[in-house]
């Protein structure tokens, strides 16, 4: 099953309005599966952001955990610039002052972009967090953002697999109809998560 959320959005909902209205959905879902079946996160862009922030919600919690996150070249490193978002700041769609624009429209106040719930990789641990598959666009200035997401995994000892299509820009699922590599990435993402919940049923670690 896969369920496509609607949730509020900015300038007229600020943050942290989405990620309410993302965690209100998680939290019927948990409420409303079965424990035995697993669940997972999944996102592009703005969408992975949330689903990284699902994830580091979810483990306060400290109730169900998650089965899998599955992230396409996601937002997640707010202030921190790393230098893909320099590289390709220009000519390929998504720009950096395009970035900042959507900040700005996105956030109430400044110190926000500190907040590792809008910022994931400022988490202070990734520790106990659902195995990942994160995927990436050559030409993407969130690049960077990604790559560091799975350094950070792989170091807390989270399983992560990291896909990059080096010749894509940011967005290119959208164009799956057009680009061979959209379909690819859906089909590849798709089974990433039919062998997370597969592990998930047969009691693996």
């Amino acid at each position: 099953m896969v369920l496509s959320l609607d949730y509020r959005l900015a300038p007229e909902h600020r943050f942290p309005a989405a990620l309410d209205d993302a965690k209100a959905a998680l939290d019927w879902i948990f409420r409303t599966v079965p424990a035995d079946l697993p669940v997972a996160v999944a996102g592009d862009s703005a969408g992975g952001n949330l689903s990284a922030a699902l994830t580091q919600w979810v483990r306060g919690r400290g109730s169900r955990p998650l089965s899998a996150q599955l992230l396409y070249y996601p937002a997640l490193s707010g202030p921190f610039v790393p230098p893909s978002r320099q590289t390709y700041a220009n000519g390929y769609m998504l720009s950096a002052e395009l970035l900042y624009w959507y900040c700005g429209q996105t956030l109430a106040r400044p110190e926000q972009l500190f907040d590792p719930a809008f910022s994931p990789l400022l988490a202070d641990e990734f520790d106990r967090l659902p195995p990942a598959m994160i995927v990436t666009a050559g030409f993407d200035p969130l690049r960077g953002e990604g790559e560091l997401y799975a350094l950070r995994l792989d170091e807390a000892g989270i399983p992560v697999l990291l896909k990059n299509f080096p010749r894509m820009i940011h967005g290119f699922l959208n164009g799956y109809a057009l680009f061979r590599n959209g379909r690819q990435a859906l089909r590849e993402g798709g089974l990433f998560l039919r062998e997370a919940f597969a592990l998930e049923r047969n009691g693996a670690s």
